[in-house]
């Protein structure tokens, strides 16, 4: 896809309607356009994701419920979720599971492919390509994505956020969730492994070793329920 065309290959809202993990996965590799057909267009690839489960997931903004705030999460799958941390910057993430399931993947990275220029002018001209958009905050601040865009549906046309499917599956890295405290042994990290883009710390070892050892942990430690 070039610069100013229309978004082709997009997943439809079953493809969001998945699993939260499910889609975080398969989110690597896919593709963020935003404000195409515009002089700020940008088309950046996803290196790095989490997933956030809702109820089930003390780690997630939906775990006590539907709040003014989360309740964008329970709405209709492949819609944006932004919010305001740390009083900083902003974080995006695209809505999972089927209507009325609270599920949300966190867009942690990606790595700018078309629109450096409208990318550095966010982020400063000093900052290496490879970390234009590493990390939620600066991939938020270099795409020019805020509370304005919260809700807003990546399937319709009219959206100045798309997302394409990727043409391969990329070798993937899983790991723990960054910069949280509860539930932070999950397995819920998933990173384009040796990607330049993805941030700190960056996982080293391919997903599947990774989660053949929670297992064995979780089966040493006699708990019933699956690892993540």
């Amino acid at each position: 896809m070039r610069r100013g065309d229309s978004p082709v290959a997009e997943p439809p809202r079953e493809w969001f309607a998945r699993p939260t993990e499910e889609v975080a996965r398969d989110l690597v590799g896919c593709v963020l356009i935003v404000d195409a057909g515009t002089a700020s267009a940008v088309v950046a690839r996803i290196v790095e994701t989490e997933a956030y489960l809702g109820l089930s997931d003390p780690a997630s903004h939906a775990y006590r419920g539907p709040t003014p705030r989360s309740e964008v999460m329970f709405g209709p799958a492949a819609h944006l979720y932004v919010y305001f941390t740390y009083g900083v910057h902003y974080c995006v993430n695209v809505v999972t599971e089927p209507d009325g399931i609270a599920g949300a993947v966190l867009l942690r990275a990606a790595a700018v492919e078309e629109g450096v220029t409208a990318v550095s002018a966010r982020r400063g001209e000093a900052v290496a390509v490879a970390a234009l958009l590493r990390g939620p905050g600066n991939l938020c601040r270099g795409l020019g994505i805020t509370r304005d865009d919260d809700g807003i549906d990546v399937l319709d046309p009219g959206s100045r956020v798309h997302i394409e499917q990727r043409a391969g599956t990329p070798p993937i890295a899983v790991g723990t969730r960054v910069g949280i405290r509860h539930a932070a042994d999950r397995l819920l990290r998933f990173s384009w492994l040796g990607d330049p883009a993805v941030s700190r710390p960056v996982p080293s070892e391919p997903g599947e070793r990774l989660q053949r050892g929670a297992r064995e942990r979780t089966k040493r430690r006699g708990r019933t329920e699956p690892a993540p």
